[in-house]
């Protein structure tokens, strides 16, 4: 590709801004608690709109200068503009979740710098349904706009979508896919369960929000036993669980911290109004890692954006949206063109047995321990007694009979250990601690401290996440 004036100069540019904004602004403090794989980030100051604003998806991105913008139109203003529910922001409820926001700005700051990938994508999708501009908030509260975010309950994704609800909304899950992580087909589908809540609820959004956080039938029930005159403010008086009730009034709050000039331009993260990603709509069955070679593009920043997909070997179906940064789409597109359609893969789920290895594994199989250490994002041999392994079968190959165990024990170090797995991250309940989750996630308390960068004297606080791996 043909070097540009700004590649050979970006780097420059850049310093030049950075040494400027230092000189005239107070240094924010660096955000030490995310200690994951995800990409370096590079901060502006939060109290003024800032001179320069970098989309950040990954280090090559930033090295290559081709996310730089020098608009100073903020995402939050574009919010703001859309607002529909502003009469409520006076609420004391919302007022106490508001002072809350304020007290632990390093929060704030953090959780806005993580929708940045998905945010202007997020809002689109809402103009386009017409509904409240303030539902482009809802992720920060569900799930910090993490999209591989897991609950307690087992609520998925960036709108924390249970596993039922997902099934009645059309999102699939197969070995290699979970429609509740990917942002294209989740948002669609929250949003449409949104709707649906809208209208089941005489068309009040605050019943609608309290139905998408605790389930229609609770709303329901407590809207039988109120005895309140039905109103738009009938649900300040429902009974509801207190998860519920602290809900609906963060999200206001956020929403009040956006429509305060002031309070968006010291407190948030300075996303710019500006689409950083495009769409494209697959036409055929295609392996995403064999797109991304003969496009040349990053595989970190496809993984980043389409989080849905498990394993990028494995072809996904026609029609899935591809999530890609702009200005890759166009390479995407071509390198589309070129590659044939794939036939639907032969998958199997192997368990893994004590004394198995990749290579005894493949050989009953009929496949590769190449195409197993793909399948399941292996780097080398180590698997582990217990899990599962995904196993790619050559067409029309039969399934071998295991071989006959061994008269003698293995000994320990023989002994495969350890599959390396996707992390995830998880949203802190009420009551958690980090040994009550270290224990319903097979780890420990340590191995929490250390990739999240924590320790005893940092107690978790309901609604944040913290990796788990």
């Amino acid at each position: 590709m043909e070097e540009t004036l700004c590649n050979k100069y970006g780097l420059a540019v850049l310093i030049l801004v950075f040494f400027i904004t230092a000189c005239t602004h107070t240094p924010i403090k660096p955000d030490l608690s995310e200690k994951s794989d995800h990409p370096k980030i590079i901060t502006t100051t939060a109290s003024q709109t800032p001179d320069l604003i970098i989309p950040l998806l990954s280090d090559s991105s930033l090295n290559s200068g081709q996310y730089k913008t020098t608009t100073n139109d903020l995402i939050w203003e574009h919010i703001s503009e859309n607002l529909k529910l502003v009469q409520f922001y006076d609420h004391p409820r919302v007022a106490k979740q508001k002072e809350k926001f304020i007290e632990d700005s390093e929060y704030l700051s953090n959780v806005t710098k993580r929708s940045e990938p998905f945010i202007h994508f997020v809002l689109s999708e809402i103009k386009k349904r017409q509904m409240p501009a303030e539902l482009a908030m809802l992720p920060i509260v569900e799930s910090g706009y993490y999209p591989r975010a897991r609950s307690r309950a087992k609520a998925e994704g960036l709108w924390q979508i249970m596993s039922m609800t997902g099934k009645e909304l059309g999102l699939k899950r197969t070995y290699s896919y979970d429609g509740r992580h990917d942002v294209y087909a989740s948002t669609s589908a929250a949003l449409e369960y949104l709707e649906q809540m809208y209208n089941r609820f005489d068309q009040d959004w605050l019943l609608a929000l309290a139905a998408y956080n605790a389930g229609p039938q609770r709303v329901t029930r407590a809207l039988k036993y109120s005895n309140n005159t039905y109103d738009e403010n009938i649900y300040w008086g429902l009974h509801l669980p207190r998860e519920t009730r602290e809900y609906i009034p963060k999200i206001l709050a956020l929403c009040a911290i956006v429509n305060d000039n002031k309070l968006h331009t010291t407190l948030l993260y300075p996303v710019a109004d500006t689409s950083y990603i495009e769409t494209i709509q697959l036409p055929k069955r295609i392996s995403p890692a064999k797109l991304i070679r003969a496009a040349d593009v990053s595989k970190s920043e496809i993984k980043l954006l389409n989080p849905a997909l498990r394993n990028l070997t494995i072809p996904i179906h026609e029609g899935y949206h591809l999530l890609a940064p702009k200005e890759d789409a166009k390479l995407l597109s071509h390198a589309l063109q070129s590659l044939p359609e794939e036939s639907q893969p032969e998958l199997a789920l192997h368990k893994v047995n004590r004394g198995d290895t990749l290579s005894t594994i493949a050989y009953r199989y009929g496949t590769s321990i190449n195409a197993l250490r793909e399948a399941n994002n292996l780097t080398g041999n180590m698997i582990v007694a217990g899990r599962s392994l995904l196993v790619p079968k050559e067409p029309g190959a039969k399934i071998k009979p295991p071989p006959k165990k061994q008269t003698h024990e293995r000994s320990p170090a023989s002994i495969n250990k350890t599959i390396i797995a996707e992390p995830y991250f998880y949203v802190v309940a009420t009551g958690d601690s980090f040994w009550k989750i270290a224990n319903r996630n097979n780890t420990t308390v340590q191995r929490l401290y250390e990739i999240n960068g924590r320790n005893a004297d940092e107690p978790l606080l309901p609604g944040e996440t913290i990796l788990i791996d």
